[in-house]
């Protein structure tokens, strides 16, 4: 049976077979997943996801069920130790079990030896789409970020609010090409949204990812203590993290006040040449992180989407 239709939305997932002709995807895989399910255990705080700062990488917990709490380690690189000779459960075992919650910890090694471990690649994937008369790319087929903020959804779910009101004045969706020049404002309006939630996801893995530089341990440090000051430095990056305050440059002023915190830290009560020099290198790093991720974003799209022609543009009248 073959079906046609004037518009087809692509959203086959992070492993589109169909992405290539209507984007040029640059995949990058930072870090694998390594999923567990614990059983008839405690989170330390109930009903709050759980973010444990981990060495080499970030470890997360969150309850799924009443009886079940997921546990996703992050392992830093494209390969992962091997399921089926015993190097991944001794890795778990080994590495990072001494660093799980007291209150996880026997459900986290009952989880190993039950054997049920799945692995995920973690994908990134900076949006560069080719127009297409009669097909739209959405989803992770389309985007995706670090899996860290479980901002996919967030994403996607605001992408489809963004096409919805699109397309909503339409009556005819037969003028391929018209439509398309006219859908070309969708890459632009999801924006504000998408690359705030792609800039901090990235960032924040970046900045949890332990490391031996002293300037990006203090950078760690200084994003848990800001976090934890409460106010707009707590209430301020987790709306920006729930796309409920979707404005870049809210994030780039947040995570540079993180930066600076962390130098001022360094450089009371009395600075010295060494606190200075560590202080210079974790602004310096903090650049090096968040940069690259906005100049993949687009700056003209992020900061100034008015700019872009493609705002503008009206639904075709017939």
């Amino acid at each position: 049976m073959t079906a046609y239709a004037p518009l087809t939305i692509v959203c086959d997932g992070c492993f589109s077979n169909l992405r290539r002709s209507l984007c040029t995807p640059k995949v990058d895989v930072p870090s694998c997943f390594v999923g567990l399910l614990l059983e008839d255990c405690e989170l330390p705080f109930a009903n709050h996801g759980h973010v444990v700062l981990a060495d080499p990488s970030p470890i997360l917990f969150y309850r799924i069920s009443s009886t079940e709490i997921r546990c996703l380690v992050d392992v830093p690189g494209q390969k992962v130790p091997s399921i089926s000779n015993g190097e991944m459960a001794k890795y778990l075992k080994t590495v990072v079990a001494p660093q799980i919650p007291p209150e996880l910890y026997d459900g986290f090694i009952a989880a190993i030896n039950k054997g049920n471990i799945r692995t995920m690649p973690n994908r990134s994937m900076p949006a560069a789409p080719h127009p297409t008369p009669g097909a739209l790319l959405m989803g992770d087929a389309f985007n995706m970020r670090h899996p860290l903020t479980g901002g996919g959804m967030t994403v996607a779910l605001s992408d489809i609010v963004v096409l919805r009101d699109l397309l909503r004045p339409l009556h005819d969706l037969n003028d391929a090409a018209t439509l398309c020049k006219y859908l070309e404002s969708f890459y632009t309006l999801r924006k504000p949204v998408a690359s705030t939630i792609n800039t901090l996801a990235g960032a924040l893995y970046r900045v949890f990812c332990a490391s031996p530089d002293q300037a990006r341990k203090e950078m760690r440090d200084a994003c848990f203590d800001y976090l934890s000051l409460g106010g707009v430095c707590s209430s301020g990056p987790v709306s920006l993290l729930s796309g409920l305050n979707p404005r870049p440059l809210s994030l780039v002023c947040h995570f540079f006040a993180v930066a600076i915190f962390g130098v001022g830290r360094l450089l009371l009560p009395f600075p010295s040449p060494k606190r200075v020099w560590i202080g210079a290198r974790l602004i310096s790093g903090a650049s090096g992180i968040i940069f690259p991720i906005i100049k993949a974003e687009g700056v003209r799209q992020m900061f100034f989407p008015a700019t872009v022609p493609a705002y503008y543009r009206a639904p075709p009248v017939k």
